[in-house]
């Protein structure tokens, strides 16, 4: 288990992935198309484990777990950056997109998560819905 010392806060890691809901989860990979924020890989058929959200602005510097400090994001990225200001770890490029995925409502997104992790097949019209945003 992660021992990291963040204040009062408790690192996400500690929690071993419980920190956020599965559909918030999902939403935030959807609204990011499975693909890593920093470098760009496609993450659709990555190890699960390679799959990770980074926090904007870390938990440690009181960095919220809310969908606009969430970012998509590969294992190997997010172990370079560790607490690293987003600025000094990314081009001004990188930036700019991350604020665009951000700013971006999660309510669609998280509508269409819902209906996966319930098995729900109807959910074609949703996800086309969300191709033409």
């Amino acid at each position: 288990m992660d021992k990291r010392d963040t204040g009062n806060k408790k690192h996400p890691a500690a929690a071993g992935g419980k920190w956020i809901r599965s559909d918030k989860r999902l939403a935030i990979y959807l609204r990011d198309r499975f693909t890593c924020i920093y470098c760009l890989r496609d993450l659709h058929g990555a190890d699960p484990r390679d799959l990770t959200l980074d926090h904007i602005q870390s938990v440690s510097a009181g960095g919220a777990n809310d969908s606009g400090n969430l970012v998509t994001c590969c294992r190997s990225c997010n172990s370079s950056r560790q607490d690293k200001p987003v600025a000094r770890f990314a081009g001004p490029e990188t930036v700019a997109h991350i604020r665009r995925n951000t700013r971006r409502s999660l309510a669609s997104y998280r509508k269409l998560a819902k209906a996966i992790l319930a098995g729900d097949l109807e959910f074609d019209a949703q996800l086309e819905g969300l191709r033409k945003e």
